[in-house]
């Protein structure tokens, strides 16, 4: 009996440290949520607050993420007037999500994170139909870079499995 509770103390000891590595973010990979914005009036476990960069504005969030970097096909620099843009374009799953999520928040915002820090807001003023999707905000040019890179290289090692 004593054996057998030290074989089941191995095993759970062996499947947590197989877990740790599943779920470990590898260094050099990019980051990406996409958060829809909630109401705050809701309990408190149900969102999160956010505070806008380079502004005074607060926003309460799902807790949970609508996209992520594994919903992108593929990422590309894209010029803007305020220096390099994020320019996504999502797989087919991220694609109908991305369709959903701006037919059902028409009129509120999401709030994009880069490397667990908020980048940027968007008002969802139309649908977005084609899974395209720009980031634009409060990140470098060479973060805009590192983060293209590492979203493509991301995209190819899921497609390739």
């Amino acid at each position: 009996m004593q054996t057998l509770k030290m074989v089941g103390c191995f095993a759970l000891a062996a499947v947590c440290f197989a877990g740790c590595a599943v779920f470990r973010k590898p260094s050099g990979d990019a980051n990406l949520r996409i958060y829809e914005e909630s109401s705050s009036s809701l309990p408190a476990e149900t969102f999160q607050t956010v505070k806008i960069p380079h502004t005074d504005v607060k926003l309460s969030v799902s807790p949970f993420p609508t996209l992520t970097e594994r919903d992108v096909q593929s990422a590309e620099l894209y010029e803007t007037a305020g220096g390099k843009a994020i320019f996504l374009r999502f797989d087919p799953h991220g694609t109908i999500v991305l369709d959903e999520m701006t037919t059902r928040d028409r009129g509120q915002y999401v709030v994009i994170f880069l490397n667990n820090r908020p980048v940027g807001t968007w008002f969802v003023d139309q649908r977005i139909l084609n899974g395209q999707f720009l980031v634009d905000g409060d990140f470098t040019d060479q973060e805009a870079e590192k983060t293209v890179e590492a979203l493509n290289k991301l995209s190819k090692k899921n497609n390739s499995r």
